[in-house]
């Protein structure tokens, strides 16, 4: 796999908030999303660059930081643009680790994961992923009716958004409003925000 980075840190997202995770960050995402300019992850959207990483080896490293049991998290870029994704996925399970894909939904996850993360970057008609643990949108000032869409057409277990950050700063007044709206629509969301970044973390 093409990775951009490794590290060890918690996850600061989602229903995992807080948990310990070894992230491996894909290299590469082809997805030409409405925030890509301000993508707080750039360095990681082209194919070129970073560096290549045998899953096994990938699998033994996230093994030495998390240990039997701990969690993975593959991230990008997008993770299943990667040739090698399940054999990554398999690596770490078999040496019973529990991973975490974070995808925009966009293709299939070819492999049996333990958590799946949703993060749609493109309209909802494009999205292939229709089922996920969670559903994670970022918040860029999008109609109800869009929110609502994705809401009834993608089956989560949980609903978030999350706070769009730009400029050193994040709209996170906003994303609350609009959880509350969409739960007096009957849209059962929840607020997540990128906690590592308010505590300074990686």
């Amino acid at each position: 796999m093409q990775i951009s980075e490794l590290f060890h840190s918690l996850q600061g997202e989602g229903r995992l908030t807080g948990t310990p995770m070894y992230f491996i960050r894909a290299q590469g995402c082809a997805v030409k999303c409405p925030i890509r300019d301000v993508c707080d992850q750039p360095e990681s959207l082209g194919f070129k660059g970073g560096e290549r990483h045998e899953p096994a080896s990938l699998a033994d490293k996230a093994l030495a930081a998390v240990g039997a049991g701990g969690w993975v998290c593959l991230t990008g870029g997008e993770p299943t643009e990667q040739a090698d994704f399940a054999a990554v996925v398999d690596a770490c399970r078999a040496r019973g680790l529990r991973v975490n894909v974070q995808t925009s939904g966009l293709h299939a996850v070819p492999a049996m994961v333990d958590w799946c993360t949703v993060s749609p970057k493109a309209p909802l008609p494009r999205l292939v992923v229709r089922k996920a643990d969670e559903l994670k949108i970022v918040y860029t000032g999008q109609t109800p009716e869009t929110l609502l869409a994705l809401y009834r057409e993608i089956s989560a277990r949980h609903y978030f958004l999350q706070p769009w950050w730009r400029d050193g700063g994040c709209n996170a007044d906003e994303t609350v409003a609009a959880v509350l709206a969409l739960n007096r629509l009957g849209a059962a969301f929840e607020f997540t925000a990128q906690w590592h970044k308010y505590l300074g973390a990686h």
